[in-house]
């Protein structure tokens, strides 16, 4: 005679318990990795577009700074001087945050013209408006030949949006610091100045209180 015995053991509700706490330290852990790492790619991505535009915005306003030289215009009939005949570069600021604005004539031939050459320069300016918050500014750029009606209305195109502060900051041939510069003012006699450095800070989604901040220095043609 002999004796089968059959046991069906199944789990105890602690066990169930213990199974499912485990699995959810584990799924925690795996989420936080990888939703961890998505957002570091996610930020990287963002500053690596930001810094693109940046360096074409840098690179576009550096190409224009390296053509500068003061117009020859004649005055006008009343002897007056002829307008936007000077480099003139104003502080500015707009809600509080930085926005400078520059106007010169430079040698660099005009983005949207077919012509191969001018015969002149033209006249470019940078000019800031507020964005669509009130703590976005954009930057402008316009561009038109050297002899054109001075009434006549100039419009800029957007050149970068997303910007919390445009600084231009101007040196003279003796390394001296300015905030603006004018140059049919006595202090500055028709000169350009030795060096231009600009200054863009861009807004941070992330972190509002530290905006990306990008630099650079240009040299003008010595005169």
């Amino acid at each position: 005679m002999s004796s089968i015995f059959k046991t069906d053991k199944g789990f105890t509700l602690l066990e169930v318990l213990l199974a499912f706490f485990i699995f959810s330290i584990l799924f925690i852990t795996i989420y936080t990795t990888y939703s961890g790492s998505f957002k570091t790619i996610n930020m990287t991505e963002n500053r690596m577009e930001l810094y693109r535009k940046a360096a074409i915005v840098l690179e576009r306003i550096s190409e224009d700074l390296q053509g500068g030289y003061i117009s020859l215009l004649p005055s006008n009939s009343f002897g007056q001087p002829a307008a936007y005949t000077r480099f003139l570069g104003e502080d500015n600021d707009m809600n509080g945050m930085d926005a400078d604005t520059l106007s010169f004539f430079s040698s660099t031939q005009p983005l949207f013209s077919d012509a191969v050459d001018t015969g002149s320069g033209q006249v470019i300016s940078y000019s800031v408006i507020q964005g669509s918050g009130e703590d976005e500014l954009i930057l402008l750029r316009s561009e038109h030949p050297e002899f054109i009606d001075e009434t006549e209305t100039k419009q800029g195109l957007t050149l970068s949006d997303g910007l919390q502060a445009i600084n231009f900051t101007y040196f003279d041939n003796d390394g001296m610091v300015h905030k603006s510069w004018d140059s049919d003012s006595e202090e500055f006699n028709g000169r350009l100045p030795r060096m231009v450095s600009i200054s863009l800070e861009f807004l941070n989604q992330g972190n509002p209180d530290a905006p990306f901040k990008v630099m650079t220095s240009v040299a003008l043609p010595i005169n």
